[in-house]
């Protein structure tokens, strides 16, 4: 037993011993592994290749240099057609101007560059619309916008925004021009743009005061004749259809309804369907001016202007023994075309 003790103390004093001996093999075997493998790093870190990439501009991409040809000539190409659709477009516009103003019709819309009409504006008065609000034979009324606008563009957003419905928009101030008068504004470059309105509505939007679409239950005689040769009018091309439009006016006028004796002077005056007479026409507007129908008495004044034997002092004359100046004097002011308009007014107010 005693030997078995000793034997067993022998061994457990030479076990840790053995144990030191494996734990400084193993670091060692370690230290050596790692130095191996930083060694097999460096060398592959020596044996691989070091790259610089730049960006060499005598040294252009292949495929650039193969298609360079083809890519100069779509750019050109390209440009070109750009150029030649905004050409192109400038174009029909330029042409639709000519023909509207050409041949203008009630209720076209004209952009104005008002700075070639008139000098000392303000550095934002540039840009004007006008409407043709009447059309007495060769002479076409227009009225500006109440409104200046900076840029060309701005005239659309009027559009689209539906201010031409206020009824303030347009002023009551008539400007009367012939049309050969108008034509030339174009090519002043006046007018840079004529657009007409399509059922009372551009861009989808109404352009007419609110006011146009208020009717009357009332029955007036002569109302629906003369409505109906308006709508024989609109084909007057047609010469059956003037010829009715010639017989409702005809009817309407003779019925003693105001518009009606305005749209028959309208034919004498621009020989639809019937030969072109200048007297039967104003007799005709002097019948509607008597009535107080302020178109009548505005058209006749231009038509007299035309015959020498026609004295619009004598119409006002006349106008203020009926009584029909009290109402029209009012809006004298803003209303006159002529200076022997004025003139016969500043005399009515006088006598009265």
């Amino acid at each position: 037993m005693p030997l078995a003790a000793i034997r067993q103390d022998d061994e457990d004093e030479h076990l840790p011993e053995a144990k030191v001996d494996q734990q400084t093999i193993s670091l060692a075997g370690s230290e050596e592994a790692l130095a191996s493998v930083n060694s097999s790093i460096a060398e592959d870190k020596e044996e691989e290749p070091y790259y610089h990439y730049t960006v060499d501009t005598k040294d252009p991409d292949p495929w650039l240099i193969v298609h360079r040809t083809k890519i100069i000539i779509f750019v050109i190409l390209a440009a070109a057609a750009v150029a030649g659709s905004i050409f192109y477009k400038d174009l029909k516009l330029n042409e639709q101007t000519n023909a509207m103003v050409a041949e203008p019709q009630l209720n076209d819309l004209y952009y104005v560059d008002f700075r070639v009409i008139k000098d000392n504006l303000r550095p934002t008065e540039k840009f004007r619309m006008a409407k043709v609000t009447d059309i007495t034979g060769d002479v076409v009324t227009i009225n500006f916008s109440s409104y200046f606008y900076l840029q060309e563009h701005e005239l659309n957003e009027a559009i689209r925004y539906a201010q031409l419905r206020f009824e303030k928009f347009f002023q009551e101030k008539r400007h009367n021009y012939t049309k050969t008068e108008l034509q030339a504004l174009v090519g002043s470059g006046a007018i840079v743009l004529a657009r007409r309105p399509v059922g009372n509505m551009l861009d989808g939007n109404v352009v007419v005061p609110d006011s146009h679409f208020k009717s009357s239950s009332v029955f007036i005689p002569g109302k629906k004749e003369n409505f109906a040769g308006l709508e024989y009018l609109k084909f007057a091309k047609d010469g059956n259809k003037a010829a009715l439009a010639l017989e409702k006016f005809q009817k309407s006028a003779e019925l003693g309804f105001a518009q009606g004796q305005v749209s028959l002077a309208q034919m004498y005056l621009n020989g639809i369907a019937v030969e072109k007479d200048l007297q039967e026409s104003l007799l005709w507007f002097k019948k509607g001016a008597l009535q107080a129908y302020e178109p009548a008495i505005l058209k006749y004044a231009i038509v007299c202007q035309q015959v020498g034997s026609c004295v619009v002092g004598d119409f006002y004359q006349e106008l203020v023994q009926t009584g029909v100046n009290i109402e029209f004097t009012k809006q004298a002011d803003v209303r006159a075309t002529t200076k022997a308009f004025e003139k016969a007014l500043e005399e009515a107010e006088a006598k009265t």
